[in-house]
């Protein structure tokens, strides 16, 4: 009756299937490039690039600003007349006594420029014997506006050279763009293989859960009456604590894997989703003859390129900062308005004028040749960041090359593995059925058949997740099949 009891209960175990959003790869793949985070933030850092070049572009345009401002004097300024101590060159009091004819104009006498001399002394300081005289040269409210057109003629090449290095650092962040694009599809094509790995893990570990409790249950009722050994009652449930335990850990770990999932392509936590494997979408070579995989890595990889534009960028600062030792030359056009007018009155009056201004910074602390020094520095840098990323970029295509051919062969031991497996439960289970193998010996036979499934569907996860990661070592674009 036992064997009857455990055949029924290992043929009655099976799964039911969940319903939800189908989602195959390709799609996993496109929602994650179009919900990524870390794309939008490289997007977002492209986007500043751009706006800098533009700015820098703009440098060489003429620039118009426009001013205003109002002082208020506290004292007028004024020239002081003292008629009492002028003196004529002949010694006199009188400074219009000593005229002499032939400095005047045509047509004049000296009886007409006396008179008109003592006409406007007597204007400018009245009374010789009075008080000084002053005479304001402005007025205690003073108001101004004006309009600058400004234009760089020379700036020693730095304009140039800052326009050249925001293109670079454009460059770099699209760069960056293309990495965070491989990444997230990278991330989204792993985490779907990882997720249909922890749920067939968790159905297989379920099921032998299940299988064990109700071959307990059944065992203990057999146990009750009397027909039953207690030996085999203790040893299936020490088999079936640790059939829960395994249970439990497959499920922890197929929760991680859905929650990293869904945040990589940016579906709610709540939404449950069907994955569709498409089981036509085998790997059973490298994209690419071995010996052209790092050649291939170094033509394509962004993290590389972004490097060398940022390298590029830093040289043509550098150059910049140089440039800083010559002349800069500005052309500057004005347009004024100032209240009061020429004759100190509070009327607004107008004027321009064109100025050429010459800056030369004969002596600035140091401050280029230490901006130089820091240049040189960054380049330095950025030459050994290069070159390790280079040497590692050599060391990640040779293991993810190693790891897809060790998939290809993993693939083909778990295969043969399965084969076998399910070889061994059919003969267990016709010898159970004969009587001539006991119950322990087919609970191991379906366990190891169990094992045998999930190894191969490790071994396809594995194939699947490395060809991926090669992609991703090799800079290959999610767009683009090779």
């Amino acid at each position: 009756m036992m064997r009857q009891l455990l055949l029924v209960v290992v043929g009655l175990i099976t799964g039911l299937p969940a319903i939800g959003r189908p989602l195959t790869v390709d799609e996993a793949v496109d929602l994650a490039l179009e919900n990524s985070h870390g794309i939008e933030m490289a997007e977002a850092g492209e986007a500043k690039a751009r706006a800098e070049v533009q700015e820098a572009f703009l440098a060489f345009f003429p620039s118009l600003n426009a001013s205003a401002g109002y002082t208020r004097l506290d004292q007028v300024p004024y020239v002081e007349f003292d008629m009492g101590a002028m003196t004529g060159s002949d010694g006199g009091g009188d400074p219009c006594a000593n005229i002499n004819v032939e400095d005047l104009p045509v047509g004049w006498t000296v009886e007409m420029a006396q008179g008109m001399c003592y006409m406007m002394m007597g204007w400018m300081a009245g009374d010789p014997n009075a008080e000084p005289a002053q005479i304001s040269m402005g007025l205690k409210d003073n108001y101004f506006a004006k309009l600058t057109l400004e234009q760089v003629v020379f700036a020693g090449g730095a304009m140039h050279q800052s326009y050249a290095a925001s293109r670079d650092l454009r460059s770099s962040a699209a760069e960056q763009v293309r990495l965070a694009r491989q990444q997230a599809a990278y991330d989204a094509e792993s985490g779907f293989y990882q997720l249909i790995l922890a749920r067939k893990a968790v159905e297989v570990t379920g099921e032998a859960q299940e299988l064990m409790d109700a071959y307990v249950g059944q065992l203990q009722s057999v146990v009750d009456v009397g027909a039953g050994n207690m030996a085999d009652l203790l040893a299936a449930k020490s088999q079936a604590a640790s059939a829960r335990l395994d249970a439990m850990r497959t499920a922890h770990g197929a929760q991680i894997a859905e929650r990293f999932f869904k945040v990589n392509v940016g579906l709610p936590q709540e939404e449950y989703i069907e994955l569709v494997l498409d089981e036509s979408s085998r790997f059973t070579e490298l994209p690419f003859p071995h010996e052209d995989l790092l050649v291939e890595a170094i033509n394509h990889r962004p993290d590389l390129a972004s490097v060398d534009d940022s390298l590029k960028a830093m040289r043509h600062y550098r150059g910049a900062t140089w440039a800083s030792w010559l002349p800069a030359i500005i052309l500057m056009g004005n347009l004024n308005f100032k209240n009061p007018n020429y004759a100190l009155e509070p009327e607004w009056y107008g004027s321009a004028d064109v100025t050429v201004v010459a800056n030369w910074a004969l002596w600035d602390r140091g401050q280029a040749l230490k901006r130089g020094s820091a240049m040189a520095a960054s380049i330095a840098q950025l030459k050994s960041q290069r070159e390790l990323l280079a040497e590692m970029m050599g060391v990640e295509v040779e293991t993810a090359a190693s790891s897809f051919e060790e998939a290809l062969a993993e693939l083909d031991v778990a295969d043969i593995g399965l084969q076998a497996s399910e070889e061994a439960y059919r003969l267990e289970h016709e010898r159970f059925e004969n009587g001539v193998s006991n119950n322990t010996q087919l609970l191991a036979a379906h366990a190891a058949r169990s094992g045998a499934k999930l190894s191969m569907l490790q071994a396809e996860t594995q194939l699947r997740i490395s060809h991926a990661a090669l992609r991703k070592a090799l800079g290959v674009d999610p767009e683009v099949n090779p």
